[in-house]
């Protein structure tokens, strides 16, 4: 009885049905295009931060900041295993290490940096978020834009330090910074070289920022982890690097909160006006059917079972329009080195619990109305 009932109104009120159906759908449609972008477009955003280079400096407690950042003869060495030890720690907010070994040094007048490193992997770093900084072979250099010029050699050139010879594989474009005249070497060739087997002067790494309301609350956080883990080393974090991945990442994320606060209420408002107009319509209907000995409650089961029918219906077909809209058309401009768009499937049952609890919470303006109605006065004669 309740299942023909329900089929009956559907088919009778068709035309409502169909345009709360094809409006949920609308909305759900443009909700799921902006939060696939939105999630990709963020973790292009972060990509992006993360290539500009790595925001923290890990150094023991003991040294001067300044003699690291002005590659000093002052600098403490302390083993390379020190990168691999907090590696293994993932509690850390930190990841992609690079042990750093680099001495001044004098070429024609010149002063470059030898700078020996070396990547370490966390155990769950990943080949699509690997290390920004790729290793350097043995027996050849990545050299910075002042650097090459100085030792006028470019890409597959040769060059010599103290009578050993070095490959260039690659000169990097001007950063503008003291990057530029850095001779980046493989770490166990920079050991040899300065004479400093199994010896570093630093450790770069990326603090990932997912923890903590703030920057401040983040880089405390990893302190104090860092203070656990390495005592004897302290963290120096390079500041508009890390401000600018954590503005992006929060950037995003309040857009997209608030987009979906306007989608509910836009939802909401929907099915709010079209249930009262129903209710309003069908009013003789309700007076027959309490009037035949059905109560309340098996009316309003009526209205909530239809209002979850259309809502579970519209969010699987605005799931599938906005996901693949989205991939369609962001895929072909989305700078990104992560892997290709593709639909939400993980969200979707988020987003149908969103949708069904959003439209049952609206339909109970039109039930309250429902219950308000006298049958007696629905069902006088006029």
């Amino acid at each position: 009885m309740f299942g023909k009932i329900l089929l009956a109104q559907l088919r009778h009120k068709w035309r409502i049905n169909a345009l709360v159906f094809l409006t949920l759908s609308a909305v759900i449609t443009l909700y799921v295009y902006i939060f696939n972008t939105n999630s990709y477009s963020n973790r292009s955003m972060q990509l992006i931060m993360k290539n500009m280079g790595l925001n923290q400096l890990i150094i023991p407690a003991e040294q001067d900041a300044l003699d690291t950042y002005l590659c000093t003869g002052r600098q403490m060495e302390f083993p390379e295993t020190t990168t691999t030890l907090l590696a293994r720690h993932a509690d850390l907010l930190s990841r992609y290490y690079l042990s750093v070994l680099q001495q001044r040094t004098q070429i024609d007048g010149q002063t470059l940096f030898i700078t020996g490193i070396r990547p370490v992997a966390r155990a769950d770093e990943t080949s699509e978020k690997g290390n920004p900084v790729p290793p350097v072979a043995n027996g050849t250099a990545r050299l910075g834009a002042a650097a090459a010029e100085i030792l006028a050699v470019g890409t597959g050139g040769l060059f010599t330090l103290d009578d050993r010879s070095f490959k260039v594989s690659a000169v990097l474009p001007p950063q503008g910074t003291p990057d530029d005249y850095r001779i980046y070497l493989n770490l166990e060739d920079a050991q040899e070289l300065l004479d400093k087997p199994g010896l570093i002067n630093a450790i770069h790494s990326f603090e990932c920022l997912h923890v903590g309301d703030t920057l401040e609350e983040i880089h405390r956080y990893q302190r104090e982890l860092l203070a656990r883990v390495a005592p004897d080393l302290k963290q120096i974090n390079i500041a508009n690097i890390a401000r600018g991945r954590y503005l992006a990442r929060t950037t995003t994320s309040k857009y997209l909160f608030y987009l979906l606060l306007m989608v509910a209420a836009l939802s909401a408002l929907v099915v709010i006006i079209t249930g009262c107009q129903e209710v309003l319509e069908r009013r003789y209907e309700t007076g027959i059917l309490l009037a035949r000995g059905a109560g309340y409650p098996f009316l309003i089961g009526l209205y909530l079972t239809k209002t979850l029918l259309l809502a579970t219906a519209a969010t699987l077909v605005g799931f599938i329009a906005g996901g693949q809209l989205s991939v369609a058309v962001t895929a072909p401009f989305l700078v990104t080195h992560t892997q290709a768009l593709a639909l939400p499937w993980q969200a979707l049952p988020r987003i149908w619990v969103w949708v069904c609890a959003v439209a049952l919470l609206a339909e109970l303006v039109p039930i309250m109305q429902l219950v308000r109605m006298d049958p007696c006065a629905i069902l006088v004669e006029e």
